[in-house]
């Protein structure tokens, strides 16, 4: 099965590998070819006085954003690095603007990274490619192999523990809802 092939399926995948930016450094962001700039801007929280910049002075939150308000006119998105170039309330912020552009626009959206707790509550499926090759695929956090090609997320780490250890916590990518099992546990 392709990749293209599971995006049709799922519509939102999360894929462990590297991505890079392919936008020219040397432009200004005004000379993208991005439909309704001022309104694109404002769907990613970016002020209109980013338009003059060129894209080689852009931090990298927002130099992301303007990668992903460039490729909203195509049926499929592209991004990557959301764990390396955002902070947590702009990480977010851009996933439920990825749900609401696979929910509401129906886009197919894939969104590479190397950090699996970024797909949490984004994502039913998590691909690892190597090039174009698919070599392995799960749509569970706690699947132990897919931690051979990734580094396990402390919460998925600390629910291991505790169950090795003999307590039954239930597998939760939630903060809140493992404070709860533990809470319960304990009383």
């Amino acid at each position: 099965m392709e990749l293209k092939d599971i995006l049709n399926e799922y519509g939102l995948v999360g894929v462990i590998s590297t991505y890079k930016f392919t936008l020219d450094k040397e432009k200004r962001v005004k000379d993208l070819h991005i439909k309704n700039l001022d309104k694109a801007l404002k769907m990613v929280n970016l002020e209109e006085e980013v338009k003059d910049k060129y894209l080689s002075v852009l931090s990298l939150d927002e130099l992301f954003k303007i990668d992903l308000i460039s490729k909203l006119d195509k049926d499929i998105i592209i991004v990557g690095n959301l764990s390396s170039c955002l902070n947590y309330k702009e990480r977010e912020f851009i996933k439920k603007l990825l749900l609401k552009l696979v929910n509401s626009y129906h886009k197919k959206i894939i969104v590479i990274d190397n950090d699996v707790q970024l797909f949490f509550n984004l994502v039913k499926l998590i691909v690892v490619i190597n090039g174009k090759d698919i070599l392995y695929k799960t749509k569970d956090f706690y699947d132990d192999n897919l931690y051979k090609y990734t580094k396990v997320p402390k919460i998925v780490e600390l629910v291991k523990y505790l169950n090795k250890k003999g307590r039954r916590i239930q597998e939760t990518t939630d903060i809140y809802e493992l404070i709860k099992d533990i809470y319960r546990s304990v009383s």
